[in-house]
């Protein structure tokens, strides 16, 4: 069980947010303004992104393992329910944050 979740945790944080910065083409720079700011909130955007997915997914994972291996009893149905919730919390925020984004790239303009 223990290898399984390292090579979840393996795939989630260090393969995922590599390939989502692999996709940009130029990196942004420290000291931005206009639309180098807007490039800079959209990297920081999609590394948050995808190590959210990445850890609701794992978090997910487990809650389902726990769900299975409850056998009926009610305080690990309801510890294994916490971890889904949580699950949907970090699908949630990770899309508040994707939208963030695109809100402050509106107001900016760009």
């Amino acid at each position: 069980m223990k290898k399984i979740l390292s090579v979840f945790f393996l795939l989630t944080f260090l393969v995922l947010p590599a390939l989502a910065i692999a996709e940009t083409t130029t990196a942004p720079t420290i000291f931005a303004t206009g639309n180098d700011l807007i490039g800079i909130l959209d990297t920081v955007a999609n590394w948050a992104f995808a190590i959210l997915l990445g850890l609701a997914a794992v978090v997910l994972i487990v809650g389902g393992i726990q769900f299975i291996t409850a056998q009926g009893d009610s305080t690990k149905i309801a510890t294994a329910r916490q971890w889904l919730i949580w699950a949907l919390v970090g699908v949630g925020v990770g899309v508040a944050a994707k939208g963030l984004v695109a809100v402050i790239r509106s107001i900016l303009g760009g």
